[in-house]
């Protein structure tokens, strides 16, 4: 089952609409590819049709692609006989072939499935509502690729020999897929075809499909997450900008529980004046051991807010780990809750001073922030 990204989801049945984007293999891309053909006893069709099944490997993360092969004319499925194939031919990418490895295994399945011919995946009525990706290849030298009636798959790549070029078109559902995806795929192809051609020592899965402009795209622009934040604030000021713009937007989401920024601000603000009055202030060491909730965020917020910075302890670190972290930073004052103080044990916090997060009642009664 071939899982393909797609630009919308699929509906229940498959529709007609369909449109199509052009293809052409250029005089010299197509003999270098029907020299690659001949020194691996295959067709052209049969390269080409392999370049694209690598392709759908990339795209689908699949080493196992199921493709329906139509070829109508000369040669196809190792024959220079003029033949009229209809068959699903299944590409075996696993262990990482290159790609004269992979073309012999293509070889292979082309000389078994000689006398399979004729029979296709499924009618088009039984298809139409399946929940399986089809693609199709069809390679016809005979008539015209524009007098072909389209097969209702959800992509297919028509091809055709003409003048020493191969060219064609790539069909596709457009409930599915948008024109510059499309492209792109047609890109990878061309990608494809030209480094299975120049290098068949080359794994084709290190095939770099992306063209530069793409490379630069995702490896770039995409990643130029750069944003300048106020040098003078610290990211707790930060936060209290954001609880001045937004008080009641959510801010943090636990277990079915919830807090809005408002409320997550009045909390760290409780937990910070009961630390500053056990004597936390600035640069004072404050460890934290608190699972995973809503309170290790309160926590950890009180304890800057307070001006301390603080040491993590994760609860789901051995013992001894955390009790070797305690005597090497040695703190005052530990941030616990009930699960934290039962891993780190009564020994380790004998000389702390330890604060519960979830029971500190706040005894100043005033509207702060």
């Amino acid at each position: 089952m071939l899982d393909l990204p797609v630009d919308r989801p699929r509906a229940s049945c498959r529709s007609a609409n369909e449109s199509r984007t052009p293809i052409l293999l250029d005089a010299p891309l197509a003999r270098s590819l029907k020299k690659l053909a001949t020194e691996h006893d295959l067709d052209l069709s049969m390269v080409v049709m392999t370049s694209w099944g690598a392709v759908l490997a990339h795209l689908s993360s699949q080493d196992d692609i199921v493709i329906e092969y139509h070829h109508s004319g000369s040669g196809g499925l190792g024959s220079n006989e003029q033949t009229d194939d209809i068959l699903p031919l299944r590409l075996d990418l696993s262990g990482e072939p290159n790609t004269s490895q992979l073309l012999q295994r293509v070889q292979k399945l082309a000389s078994r499935s000689t006398g399979r011919r004729g029979f296709p995946l499924d009618s088009i009525a039984e298809i139409a509502c399946s929940p399986l990706f089809q693609v199709a290849f069809r390679w016809d030298n005979q008539v015209s690729l524009h007098s072909l009636a389209p097969l209702h798959v959800d992509l297919e790549l028509q091809l055709q020999e003409l003048d020493n070029e191969v060219v064609g078109n790539m069909l596709y559902s457009s409930d599915l897929f948008n024109l510059d995806t499309i492209n792109r795929h047609v890109g990878y192809l061309y990608s494809m075809l030209q480094t299975m051609a120049a290098d068949v020592d080359r794994p084709i899965m290190s095939v770099n499909l992306l063209s530069q402009a793409e490379r630069d795209l995702v490896l770039a622009e995409w990643n130029d997450t750069r944003h300048e934040y106020p040098i003078h604030l610290c990211i707790h000021n930060l936060f209290e900008q954001q609880v001045e713009r937004t008080p009641q937007a959510t801010a943090l989401v636990f277990n079915g529980q919830s807090l809005t920024y408002v409320e997550l601000n009045q909390r760290a603000n409780r937990l910070a004046r009961h630390l500053i009055s056990l004597g936390v202030q600035p640069d004072s060491l404050v460890a934290i051991c608190v699972e995973r909730s809503l309170a290790m965020i309160i926590g950890l917020l009180a304890i800057l807010k307070a001006g301390g910075a603080y040491i993590p302890l994760d609860p789901t670190y051995a013992s001894d780990r955390l009790r070797d972290i305690l005597v090497s930073a040695s703190p005052s004052i530990l941030v616990a809750d009930e699960p934290g103080m039962q891993i780190l044990g009564a020994v380790a916090m004998s000389s702390l001073t330890v604060v519960n997060p979830d029971t500190v009642v706040d005894t100043d009664n005033k509207a702060k922030r």
